[in-house]
């Protein structure tokens, strides 16, 4: 067992070659939000065939070579192409095709005019401009080509995705599986969220904050209940999960006293405890343990410390091991708009809200920061790590902060 590691150290521990859960193939609309677990190879050009983008009359370009306002060009009109079909009809010099947009180019065409820029009846058109061959044209697999790498292993699919496996014939999709977590609430004051309040005792609000991070991480949460202050108790629950959850997050007993309840029931069931504490706060007497390739997190029983560790370790390990390829959070740098003066001997992420402004970042702390006020968490959407013994910072220092979630737009 590693102690009192880095940040580093610890995230290299959890990213370490674990094995991926397994590969299932479902629906394409049931995939969204799943991890692509092999890249998907276009078996098509798409368009499959040159196409218009307007509507308009398809023509050679050579036949309106000197047309002008002052000298418009004439063209009979030989068909109508509506999209969806073909024109039996090959256009020669001095004709031309009404075309609609989606439809194929006729043979023997090598320009769209859209119809705005003409004047035209039933049987002729007339052209007042010179348009180079090629013009208005999409190309067969200008968009997608035959043989193109066009999802790649390893990405999240989202809704254009689906799209595009739609467009490619696919109806099903090979995806790794989500990630099954169960959530344990450790701790004698904790009472159900519908229960009434007696004195000394809180909600257990914990599980259901560290619930919405695992959906929001891709995986699917199950709470499973409270567990008393009690090894044997703790051990107990754990023994149940694993055999029917992937990973377990634990909240509360762990802590650097006598009662780190957690870490001895890891123990107990006979978990390899991988490290225990990691240098930074909040959220620094966390476990991590595996059993049988199953990942167990001791997290703090303080909501900030319990989030913000499940973000910078709990969110990578979900994503690795569906298969992400690229786990970390989004670093940019952020003009500060607030002053924190205080010096720490350890590192410190620091809450933030971050927003995007003429052109840039900018990031404000909240005024609470304690690991054990749930309300500075509400609004937060980025994590400012302060290393040991830098600082302070003043407001409009240059920073680095780490996106929890997308930036707002201030205009």
């Amino acid at each position: 067992m590693q102690q009192n590691i880095s940040v580093e150290q610890a995230k290299s521990i959890v990213l370490d070659g674990r094995e991926k859960t397994d590969i299932i193939e479902i629906p394409i609309l049931d995939s969204l939000g799943y991890v692509l677990a092999n890249d998907v190879k276009s078996q098509m050009n798409m368009p499959p065939f040159d196409r218009s983008p307007l509507d308009g009359y398809a023509l050679m370009s050579k036949d309106i070579k000197n047309a002008s306002i002052e000298n418009p060009v004439v063209l009979d009109v030989i068909d109508y192409v509506p999209a969806g079909y073909v024109s039996s009809k090959k256009i020669e010099s001095g004709q031309a095709i009404r075309i609609m947009t989606g439809a194929k180019i006729p043979e023997g065409a090598d320009i769209v005019i859209k119809y705005e820029d003409t004047e035209f009846t039933k049987k002729n058109v007339k052209i007042f401009d010179y348009m180079k061959s090629g013009a208005n044209i999409v190309r067969a697999g200008e968009d997608i080509k035959f043989g193109e790498i066009v999802l790649t292993k390893g990405k999240i699919i989202q809704p254009a995705d689906i799209g595009i496996l739609a467009t490619l014939g696919m109806s099903k999709v090979q995806v790794y599986n989500k990630l099954k977590v169960g959530i344990i609430a450790t701790g004698d004051e904790l009472v159900e969220v519908n229960k009434e309040l007696d004195e000394g005792k809180i909600r257990n609000s914990n599980s259901y904050t560290l619930a919405a991070q695992v959906i929001r991480s891709s995986g699917e949460p199950e709470i499973l209940g409270i567990c008393k202050d009690d090894v044997r108790k703790i051990s107990e629950n754990l023994k149940s999960a694993l055999e029917k959850y992937d990973m377990i997050i634990t909240t509360g007993g762990v802590s650097v006293g006598d009662a780190d309840l957690v870490k001895e029931a890891f123990d107990e069931i006979g978990a390899e405890i991988l490290f225990w504490k990691v240098q930074v706060k909040p959220g620094s007497p966390i476990t991590v343990a595996k059993y049988k390739n199953k990942f167990l997190f001791g997290l703090s029983g303080n909501p900030a410390a319990a989030s913000i560790t499940f973000e910078q370790f709990v969110r990578p390990a979900i994503l690795s091991l569906m298969g992400r390829e690229n786990v970390e959070l989004i670093k940019v740098k952020s003009v500060l708009k607030s002053n924190f003066n205080k010096i720490r001997n350890h590192g410190r992420y620091v809450r933030g809200v971050t927003y995007y402004k003429d052109g840039g970042f900018f990031t404000l702390l909240p005024d609470k920061h304690s690991s054990g006020v749930l309300s500075s968490l509400s609004g937060i959407n980025s994590l400012f790590l302060i290393k040991a013994g830098e600082g302070p910072y003043k407001a409009g220092d240059v920073i680095e902060v780490e996106l929890l979630s997308q930036p707002e737009t201030v205009r």
